[in-house]
């Protein structure tokens, strides 16, 4: 079976059993595309081990500039160059598993391509998009929860593109998306602080240059192509805005950024 996954002019064609590619199409309908850049191969194998552990768990390694993503019961490659990634797994595979390979795929097509994937929420707010950033445990997830009555394009993974007039912000299929709507402008990005305060707070540029490099999935364990993440996020960053916010668990935060960005 065959399907297409599409967010902004990223797209992939997943390719494998009814049974796996199925869930997904199912599952992401809204993301569903027409024209492929990529191919992604999902081929079962009985030879390979039973998986002990989610593929999630482990992480992926660069040579050459391709990617491998390898675990008991799985053997992943990545080849950028060809546009196409396969993943050979034991039949007991899970859609998680799969998920995983695919959004690895997914973020290096998308930086091959001149988007970036992202590891932020992002909350639409006064029909802008507001990019919420920082490390596990930061609060991306509570804050997309305390925003009540907005639409949250993604809780922990959105796609970074250039548009016609700017940086836009995407939801992507790997995790909570709340609302219709799909895309909107960039308006700023925010590193989060918990705190028990609101408040807006400088992010010195070296500072957040690092920061955001850090919140770039896949791409920043590449060793080669870290010179060019590097000038993708100063190019982003001479057109969007980059902040802390320091917050505490109650929505009052957007009055705080109502009045820094008016």
């Amino acid at each position: 079976m065959k399907w297409i996954l599409q967010v902004s002019e990223v797209s992939l064609a997943v390719e494998g059993p009814e049974k796996w590619v199925r869930s997904l199409a199912e599952a992401w309908g809204r993301w569903e595309g027409l024209l492929p850049d990529w191919v992604v191969r999902f081929e079962p194998d009985e030879s390979l081990p039973e998986p002990r552990l989610p593929l999630f768990q482990a992480q992926p390694r660069f040579e050459n500039g391709l990617c491998y993503l390898e675990a008991p019961g799985f053997e992943g490659r990545i080849l950028p160059s060809q546009r196409e990634a396969r993943l050979r797994a034991n039949p007991s595979a899970s859609l998680g598993d799969l998920t995983y390979f695919l959004r690895t795929a997914f973020a290096l097509c998308a930086f091959e391509q001149g988007a970036l994937l992202f590891h932020a929420a992002g909350v639409v707010h006064r029909n802008s998009a507001w990019a919420f950033f920082g490390p596990s445990g930061s609060g991306k997830t509570t804050l997309a929860r305390l925003s009540q009555g907005k639409e949250v394009l993604s809780d922990d993974l959105i796609l970074l593109s250039k548009g016609r007039v700017g940086w836009e912000a995407w939801a992507t299929p790997f995790s909570l998306c709340r609302g219709k709507r799909m895309a909107a402008p960039l308006k700023a990005l925010i590193r989060l602080v918990k705190a028990p305060e609101d408040k807006v707070m400088p992010l010195p540029p070296a500072i957040a240059l690092g920061e955001l490099v850090a919140s770039s999935p896949v791409v920043n364990a590449d060793p080669s192509r870290l010179p060019g993440l590097f000038a993708r996020w100063e190019e982003i960053m001479t057109e969007v805005p980059v902040c802390a916010l320091r917050f505490r668990k109650a929505d009052s935060f957007w009055e705080v950024i109502d009045a820094e960005f008016g």
